[in-house]
């Protein structure tokens, strides 16, 4: 009988992040866009037969889709999905397919998968999301990015879990089911999790229940529209000012934020202090919405955990406003991936030591 193999993704507005049962794991932009037949690019694309997330180039019904990297770059209609009900949308299904093929083994058939949605969608869809996971699921045919070739790979079983609320047992215990730091776990403790993702920022809190459970604090959680996209916002404009309207790809804008600066017409445009107003106008933001939601309540707190792709982005610029409590987790982008995929694994009764690293 062959053995099962599970497939964890967090679909998030930034980026897809996605992790198996073999150890394997996937990171790519939330971006589809529509492809084209490369000719002889195509062809030398074939010839190299090996991994490549940044040439995510496929088929499928006849038709050609860029993914990740690829359509931000060489798709003129590339886009993410930012609709409320992202389920239902043909580019959601894309990304989850592509992200599931990349990370499962070559001669897997089928997969059990562990997904999430935002807190403010989770029960309203839960349901129709879990059900269109089972549906028949599409025929890739790889151009690039994977060794060519056909490939389907059949959901069997789908659970779906609410983001930022699964991040904390990511933060809480690592890879051999052991508590990262048993301190926090004396029933009564309160932990909170803020989930800084590219569009929006999760905020969850729960108090600890005797054995080791807990239980979620839902007056003290909720889904706040505010993340990296606010900051990408806030760069653009200061670089419009500077250059008198000129537009910014994001993988530009992504530049700016690591270095800096940037060269428009030959000449070396400085934006450092652009940059760190930029990244501290979103962190006053998020604060201040948490503020109003936790008031007094987060001075009692344990312990304040920061996860999710913006999380390295915004640590030190929320420090301030919370009494430099806040802390980072190690592979913090994976949070709600290894939570799900954690979660998924308890609920089915699976004991088997993962592979996957944290």
């Amino acid at each position: 009988m062959a053995k099962k193999e599970y497939v964890s993704i967090d679909i998030g507005y930034g980026f897809v992040k996605a992790i198996s049962s073999n150890g394997k794991r996937a990171l790519f932009p939330s971006i589809v866009g529509t492809g084209r037949d490369r000719g002889l690019a195509n062809f030398l694309k074939r010839e190299e037969n090996k991994l490549d997330l940044s040439e995510l180039h496929i088929k499928i019904n006849g038709k050609h889709y860029y993914v990740g990297d690829m359509a931000d770059k060489n798709s003129s209609d590339g886009s993410r999905v930012f609709e409320r009900e992202r389920f239902n949308h043909d580019y959601t299904k894309v990304l989850l397919n592509v992200g599931i093929q990349l990370v499962a083994s070559e001669d897997t058939k089928e997969v059990v998968l562990f997904t999430g949605l935002p807190l403010e969608y989770y029960k309203s869809q839960v349901k129709p999301f879990e059900m269109s996971l089972l549906e028949e699921t599409p025929e890739i045919e790889w151009v690039s990015g994977l060794p060519s070739g056909k490939r389907k790979v059949k959901v069997t079983q789908a659970k779906v879990f609410p983001q930022g609320m699964s991040a904390i047992w990511a933060t809480l215990i690592n890879h051999e089911g052991k508590f990262l730091k048993p301190e926090l776990m004396s029933e009564g403790n309160q932990i909170a999790v803020i989930d800084i993702g590219f569009r929006t920022t999760d905020v969850c809190v729960v108090e600890m229940k005797e054995g080791g459970g807990f239980l979620p604090l839902l007056p003290l959680s909720d889904t706040i529209d505010q993340g990296v996209v606010n900051l990408n916002d806030n760069i653009k404009r200061a670089y419009q000012d500077k250059t008198g309207g000129s537009d910014l790809s994001e993988s530009k804008i992504n530049k700016i934020i690591k270095n800096q600066f940037i060269t428009y017409k030959g000449k070396r445009i400085e934006l450092a202090n652009e940059v760190g107003e930029s990244h501290q106008a979103v962190a006053n933001s998020v604060s201040d919405r948490i503020s109003k939601l936790w008031k007094d309540e987060s001075d009692t707190f344990e312990q304040i955990f920061v996860v999710g792709g913006g999380g390295s982005l915004f640590t030190k610029y929320l420090q301030p406003n919370f009494d430099n409590r806040l802390l980072n987790i190690v592979d913090s982008q994976y949070a709600n991936a290894i939570g799900y995929y954690r979660i998924g694994k308890m609920l089915i009764g699976d004991t088997q030591p993962e592979k996957i690293a944290n």
